[in-house]
């Protein structure tokens, strides 16, 4: 069975090119997150008896450079120069596995203290007060509740109220049909429900808190605030305005033809202000104070710290499980003298060793493709986004001796820890915008410098792309109209003339 990576070449009536078994596993092995690692490595703990977690390196962090050949001892320490680039290749994975599949050459030595919280009692089951969270009631439960407390005139409109609820979506409206929902009821109860008789039991249900809910588009959603509000006063006014507004005249509104609206109710424009700041007071998305949010966390795979005037970059330990080979097992093994059950032994052996050298060529891989970021864009972790260099695939590829497939595999769903923040690798390449003859400038850069100067501009007075072009030539960016328009459109920022009518009353 063989090993090392690299292509089999069968000659016969056809060729075929194949992967040899270690090169797909390394494959597979880089292009997964550090949670998907952390999970197969658990499952493969389980399975694989040769393979168990190297305890007595627990705590150490990984370095940079170590995982490199060649590197003078400035590099050992963490230092990031554009002269390194003496690192091994992704083809470059040795048959000298040592039995315990040492990392020392990964791992630094002098381990970092760790920030865990200090605690009395067993490691393993205590838990931090803030992961401790109160119960969240969902907006289907809250309805729920509403509706069994709720004095129906059968026990089948209480049904029917179950499937509405059931039919609504995360913003409280209604997302099926009512002749879907009827057909649906008719099925189960084993009855002929009409649509009318599904509707008129939504109108109950759209009495319910919160406001607004189970209506079945934005002007129903409005309507159902407004008649539920019971306020007197100078409100009463503004009330059978905006109702009549958004029952009639709905298109005016959402299409923000803000003087056609007062030439139809007579209104000056502190009237108007105060009509459509009231609309605007009113949740188009009701179910949204019962939204569980959940936080997407991610195991950062690199973890990038500035030491004086150096930037290090270092394997997160904690996204890397440090494995080895089982001696004891191994001479157990050795001892087995049943062909059968030499040959089963010896190729889970052989998956172990391969998937300690997978895990060792994921690290080294995104090692490298990590240097050459955080050299390339060194600006960017000095200065922000508007030092972004423009960088694509085919340039690190060539630079690093590695095919652009190794590249993307190697930055998709990988991040890096850095002082400004955690970042997904792609995040760092952005294609480049010429500018007239002179360098080409990054994407993220130019809308960087876009972001800025809408967000500070006057809110009665938009600025037009063509200003935007003169501003970026101030900054000495050079590009076309035409580019600020598709970068603007591309971050959902509407033209000046929609910004115009959007901030008319903030």
């Amino acid at each position: 069975m063989a090993v090392m990576p690299g292509l089999q070449i069968n000659i016969g009536q056809s060729q075929q090119l194949k992967l040899t078994p270690q090169l797909q596993q390394s494959i597979k092995v880089l292009q997964q997150s550090a949670l998907e690692i952390q999970t197969m490595v658990e499952q493969t703990l389980e399975e694989n008896i040769f393979l168990e977690l190297d305890q007595d390196e627990e705590d150490v962090l990984a370095d940079d450079s170590a995982a490199l050949d060649a590197q003078d001892e400035a590099t050992t320490e963490g230092s990031l120069s554009s002269e390194e680039d003496s690192a091994t290749t992704d083809t470059a994975l040795g048959n000298d596995l040592e039995t315990d599949a040492s990392w020392e050459d990964i791992y630094q030595d002098d381990p970092i203290p760790s920030l865990a919280l200090t605690h009395s009692g067993d490691a393993e089951e205590w838990t931090a007060p803030e992961n401790y969270t109160a119960e969240q009631r969902s907006l289907h439960d809250h309805l729920l509740w509403q509706a069994e407390i709720h004095e129906w005139d059968s026990d089948l409109d209480q049904l029917i109220a179950q499937y509405i609820i059931d039919a609504l979506d995360d913003d409280g409206y209604v997302d099926e049909p009512l002749q879907t929902i009827a057909q649906a009821i008719s099925e189960h109860a084993e009855l002929p429900i009409t649509e009318e008789r599904v509707e008129s039991v939504l109108k109950v249900v759209q009495t319910f808190e919160p406001a607004g809910v189970a209506a079945r588009d934005l002007q129903e959603c409005l309507l159902l605030q407004l008649n539920a509000d019971t306020r007197d006063g100078p409100t009463t006014a503004l009330l059978e305005q905006a109702r009549d507004l958004i029952s009639n005249h709905f298109e005016l509104l959402s299409t923000h033809q803000f003087n056609r609206i007062k030439r139809r109710y007579k209104l000056n424009d502190d009237q108007l202000e105060a009509l459509i700041h009231f609309i605007q007071s009113l949740e188009p998305r009701p179910g949204r104070a019962f939204a569980v949010v959940e936080n997407d966390y991610v195991v950062p795979d690199l973890i990038l710290t500035r030491r004086g005037d150096r930037f290090v970059l270092e394997l997160n330990s904690e996204a890397y499980p440090r494995l080895r080979l089982n001696p004891e097992y191994i001479q157990l093994a050795e001892q087995i003298k049943d062909p059968s059950q030499a040959n089963a032994l010896k190729e889970k052996q052989q998956e172990a060793r391969l998937l300690i050298k997978s895990l060792q060529h994921r690290g080294e891989t995104l090692l490298r493709v990590g240097r050459y970021i955080v050299d390339r864009q060194q600006r960017f972790f000095e200065e922000g986004e508007k030092a972004m260099q423009p960088m694509v695939l085919r340039e690190v590829a060539e630079a690093l001796d590695l095919h652009e497939s190794t590249i993307s595999r190697a930055t998709n769903q990988k991040y890096i820890q850095t002082p400004r923040g955690t970042y997904e690798l792609k995040y760092f390449f952005s294609s480049g915008v010429a500018q007239y003859g002179q360098d080409d400038q990054s994407a993220t850069a130019i809308k960087s410098y876009l972001r800025e100067f809408i967000d500070a501009e006057d809110p009665r007075k938009p600025l037009s792309d063509s200003k935007l072009v003169k501003l970026l030539e101030e900054k000495g960016i050079h590009v076309a109209r035409r580019t600020i328009a598709k970068y603007r459109e591309s971050m959902g920022i509407p033209a000046s003339s929609e910004r115009k009518k959007i901030n008319y009353f903030k």
